[in-house]
């Protein structure tokens, strides 16, 4: 009995051994998949030298390259039409376009002044985003998704109808100071919270009910340095009033940000943007298919 204990402990210790290898194998592993996972991971945790070495190595394996002159028509032709509210008091800071080299994909991501609510996160931006799918003719679009605090909202036949109606650029609403992208037809979109399903409608009333109280952390240092609004001054359909045209090529013609790459977070850290920003998602769970 004694003997076949010890079999058994040395069996175990082998397969642990085993397993430990794996682990640090994974840890260790040498692919531009692998890196940028880890500087994802290490960019979440704000550990933000760890995350660059590690992004930079993934670019290194796989290095991104600038686009053509028919692929700069392509990222413009689907460029989203982005509508503000008339005292929107955060800018967009800057806007930068990811073009996947082999799905049919584009990721357009902006980066506004601050979000109202979080003046205190070290974050001198807001990251948002939004995605479009093109046909195989890279003339009409497919789908849409856009970035709303945590949820990919996938835009209806309302939305894609209202694009192809304007030279099939997507019309983006973009929330008062916190801005969620809100595609055309977002009033009748669900999203869970609390694990309970709301309407986008509900989900901003909500929103705007909070806001017309006062922001997060009223009275933060920061905020009063620069003059934030300490609330929302207006009503319900001033909140949804989405009035002021703002043309995102203006300022990609400006900053030529814009590269070919599966790489997004990467790219944007090591190619694009001297501040941090708020890591997101790569790319829509629903890849394009060819």
């Amino acid at each position: 009995m004694q003997s076949l204990t010890n079999k058994t402990r040395s069996v175990i210790a082998v397969l642990f051994v085993l397993l430990l290898n794996v682990s640090l194998r994974a840890q260790t592993e040498d692919t531009a998949e692998a890196h940028h996972q880890r500087g994802y991971d290490f960019h979440n945790r704000r550990c933000l030298d760890d995350m660059s070495r590690e992004y930079a190595q993934a670019l290194k394996l796989d290095p991104p390259h600038d686009l053509t002159v028919s692929e700069w028509k392509l990222v413009r032709t689907f460029a989203p039409r982005l509508y503000t509210h008339a005292k929107e008091f955060f800018p967009l800071k800057d806007f930068a376009v990811i073009l996947h080299p082999t799905e049919r994909l584009i990721a357009y991501h902006l980066f506004w002044a601050d979000d109202i609510d979080f003046p205190e996160d070290n974050d001198p931006s807001d990251h948002e985003l939004i995605w479009v799918q093109y046909s195989p003719d890279k003339k009409s679009l497919e789908k849409i998704w856009t970035y709303f605090h945590g949820h990919i909202l996938a835009g209806s036949e309302a939305a894609l109808r209202d694009a192809r109606t304007h030279a099939m650029r997507p019309r983006v609403n973009v929330q008062w100071g916190k801005h969620g992208s809100l595609l055309v037809g977002w009033e009748e979109m669900t999203v869970m919270q609390n694990n309970v399903s709301v309407t986008l409608k509900q989900y901003n009333e909500s929103t705007f009910k909070q806001l017309s109280q006062g922001t997060r952390i009223q009275n933060h240092p920061l905020s009063i340095r620069f003059g934030w609004p300490q609330k929302f001054n207006g009503n319900w359909n001033d909140f949804i009033n989405f009035s002021r045209y703002l043309d995102p090529l203006i300022l990609l013609s400006k900053t030529k940000m814009a590269k070919v790459t599966r790489w997004n977070n990467a790219t944007i850290n090591q190619h694009f943007l001297p501040y941090n920003f708020r890591a997101k998602t790569e790319w829509p769970p629903v890849q394009a298919t060819r």
